[in-house]
């Protein structure tokens, strides 16, 4: 406020500085206001620091009559009132300085000047003077204590106390949803890694698919030659049987005529022999197949129990891990080889031949 109307302070000083009056009084009083408005005028910014509670409840009246001086009818009221509210100031400037130890001499020797003449004052103006001296500093303790922040501060115990059991709270809810977060994460990992089974489990039951249908073709393979072989069984014991009932007898060259039917059968044989081999093979591999597939519904837990043997044999999981990861074996050794069983078709025509 001050600063704000530094140029009407200096206005008033102007002026009163060169009023004079017959009254002593009045005149004592005058100079006595500009002493304390030069302090004022000397350093604003501080005086508006430290004098809130008038500023807020006088300020406005007081700067009015800084700049109305000297304008009115009653002068000495003027100066009553400029030299009251300036003492106002005076003791709140007092009371709110912040280093006790360094009273300034100006603001002493002026103060206790004021005091010294008290008590030849009128009535109101002595009851004004007494107000800013012994009754505005309790209204100025009072306020503050109002203040919000200090009443902030007051409850700052129990406000402390409230934050510590809300902090509390919030630390026990928060462990709460900290424990139900690690729970669903763990839960999600195992349908994470239940998911990845799953998978595994669907690619093998397709394989397993493939060999199946594989299994049936090769079935019914080995059901039609099975039938190729029977049949020329059976047309030659249909032959024998003819010749026999109607009395015909059976020469060496009957039996030659056999010996392509021979040649065909051990060739179907052969072949029967193939597939059979394949078929077997092939059963196998859905063996091994379905296995894998029994594997992935516990390789889970088995995982997690050996993770702890693993902390003393890291090859714990191998033998697990050959078995799931290996290829589907078909044993291609035991199968024949195209040219199986010819040896000893040439060896049977070469001794056919020999005895004809």
């Amino acid at each position: 406020m001050f600063a704000e109307n530094d140029e009407i302070i200096r206005n008033f000083l102007r002026k009163a500085s060169i009023k004079q009056f017959e009254d002593p009084e009045v005149q004592t009083r005058l100079n006595i206001s500009v002493e304390m408005i030069k302090l004022i005028a000397g350093n604003p910014s501080d005086w508006d620091r430290k004098c809130p509670f008038n500023i807020n409840h006088i300020g406005d009246t007081f700067i009015s009559d800084l700049r109305d001086f000297g304008a009115g009818q009653n002068i000495n009221y003027e100066v009553n009132s400029i030299f009251v509210l300036s003492y106002r100031f005076l003791c709140e400037y007092d009371f709110n300085r912040r280093t006790p130890g360094s009273y300034p001499i100006e603001l002493a020797s002026l103060k206790s000047r004021i005091l010294e003449q008290i008590d030849s004052f009128d009535g109101n103006l002595r009851s004004q003077m007494i107000y800013a001296s012994y009754v505005m500093p309790s209204e100025i303790i009072q306020e503050y204590l109002l203040n919000p922040n200090v009443v902030a501060f007051k409850n700052f115990e129990q406000t402390m106390v409230e934050a510590t059991k809300l902090h509390e709270n919030w630390s026990n809810e928060f462990a709460l949803k900290e424990a139900r977060i690690t729970e669903l994460k763990n839960k999600l990992d195992e349908y994470q890694t239940g998911f990845n089974f799953v998978g595994l489990h669907k690619g093998f039951s397709k394989l397993e698919n493939k060999k199946t249908s594989e299994s049936n073709a090769l079935r019914n393979l080995l059901l039609f030659l099975g039938f190729l072989i029977l049949l020329p069984i059976c047309s030659e014991l249909y032959f024998v049987f003819s010749k026999i009932l109607s009395g015909e007898v059976m020469d060496l060259n009957h039996f030659i005529f056999l010996i392509p039917l021979i040649s065909l059968e051990i060739i179907l044989i052969y072949f029967f022999r193939v597939v059979l081999l394949n078929y077997r093979s092939v059963k196998a591999q859905i063996l091994q197949i379905q296995l894998r597939q029994t594997l992935c519904e516990f390789i889970q837990s088995y995982a997690e129990y050996s993770s702890e043997i693993k902390e003393k044999d890291k090859e714990a999981l191998n033998k697990f891990e050959n078995l799931i990861f290996s290829g589907v074996l078909s044993d291609p050794e035991k199968l024949p080889s195209t040219f199986d069983g010819l040896e000893q078709i040439a060896a049977l025509i070469k001794n056919i031949k020999s005895n004809s």
